[in-house]
């Protein structure tokens, strides 16, 4: 897939950059329609996305989002369901992160206001997903404690969480899936000071027909 880069002057987005003070979200994504039109899905979906208020790049294998969290979750709600197609089964996958030491680049992003950008994917979001998450709490010997209130946090947000091998298995609207992601990020922003909250979502999996 040919590659394009949204913000190209805005510094080398490497783990392993120049050090500095800034305390970036980030989001890696890759979306997964599993149809003959993938390719242009994908494509057309991250079009769509207003990025203005993110450090963002699309490579060969995923898209970055990176900046300050309310807008980081905005454009990676936005990418997933503006590619859910009626009837086409797609995975995407997450990996949130916050608090590597020199990750940094692209930090006057945190000038930006609160004005989500993709507030009008919100009425496109009610569709069912699956999902399965695993939580990451690093650099603390508690990281077991800060696993179970992210479970627990699930379930306080009507979910209805189901242990398995490595992973928490969750089901809802694509927008109370994000909505939880938010609250969890917002926990462990307050609480830890590395973390990485991996999801994978399923839409109109043919082995479930469950809908919203």
């Amino acid at each position: 897939m040919q590659k394009t880069t949204t913000n190209p002057k805005e510094g080398n987005a490497s783990c392993c950059g120049s050090a500095g003070l800034a305390d970036i979200t980030g989001c890696r994504m890759s979306l997964y329609p599993l149809c003959d039109n993938f390719a242009g899905i994908i494509l057309d979906s991250v079009a769509k996305v207003d990025a203005s208020k993110v450090w963002s790049s699309t490579d060969h294998l995923s898209t970055v989002y990176r900046g300050r969290q309310l807008h980081v979750l905005d454009c990676a709600r936005a990418l997933f369901v503006y590619a859910w197609k009626e009837n086409v089964h797609m995975a995407g996958n997450f990996t949130f992160s916050r608090g590597c030491p020199k990750d940094v680049d692209a930090d006057h992003f945190f000038a930006a206001d609160e004005q989500p950008c993709n507030a009008a994917a919100l009425s496109m979001g009610n569709f069912y997903a699956f999902a399965k998450i695993s939580f990451y709490a690093l650099n603390t010997p508690d990281y077991m404690e800060h696993i179970r209130y992210i479970v627990e946090l699930a379930g306080k947000h009507g979910f209805k969480p189901q242990a398995a091998h490595y992973v928490t298995m969750l089901e809802g609207s694509a927008n109370k899936l994000f909505a939880f992601f938010d609250e969890a990020l917002n926990y462990a922003g307050q609480n830890l000071s590395h973390y990485v909250l991996e999801a994978t979502l399923s839409v109109n999996s043919p082995s479930n027909a469950k809908k919203a």
